[in-house]
């Protein structure tokens, strides 16, 4: 295995597990979320049952007024809970999504420059480059290499041959 595919590995395996990390994470909070909220259902029908066993007990036909309202706040209590850890997981969902999406992105980015890097190198064993100086001309600069001048004003899309300036960097073919 290459030097570039150990690196590659290792880079594209750590977006791989942050996004999996992610993923598990909102799992994790769906599955507290329908927790608390089978919880709270619970806790609501228990009070509910209490309520019927006390009327039940006191020879009431059914339960007081109080009784209901306690039993109504205790569904609202668990509903607000359950609807707070829904919140919750989708926030965490959210959050998974996104930390999935930036790791696609380095990824990308990565892969990108990797790409960039390697058409820069290739380049570079096709081609030197040479750096234009006072008083050269192109046809010195072919000689100097042994390259036509023709294809170097070609390679570096030169339209005027004539007209070259210090400082300009041109690509040489090599033989």
């Amino acid at each position: 295995m290459s030097l570039w595919e150990k690196i590659k590995d290792a880079l594209t395996t750590d977006d791989a597990e942050a996004a999996e990390i992610a993923k598990r994470e909102a799992e994790q909070a769906q599955a507290e979320a329908d927790k608390v909220k089978a919880e709270a259902q619970s806790r609501a029908d228990e009070a509910r049952r209490k309520a019927e066993e006390a009327a039940h007990k006191a020879g009431l036909p059914t339960a007081s007024e109080q009784e209901k309202a306690d039993a109504d706040a205790a569904k609202a209590a668990a509903d607000a809970q359950a609807a707070q850890a829904e919140a919750e997981a989708a926030q965490a969902e959210q959050e998974a999504e996104a930390k999935a999406q930036a790791a696609v992105k380095r990824a990308n980015e990565r892969k990108r420059e990797r790409e960039e890097r390697r058409e820069e190198r290739r380049e570079e064993r096709e081609h030197r480059v040479y750096e234009v100086k006072s008083g050269d001309t192109l046809s010195e600069i072919g000689l100097r290499f042994g390259v036509d001048w023709r294809d170097i004003a070609r390679i570096n899309h030169i339209e005027n041959p004539d007209l070259i300036f210090p400082g300009q960097k041109f690509k040489i073919p090599h033989n």
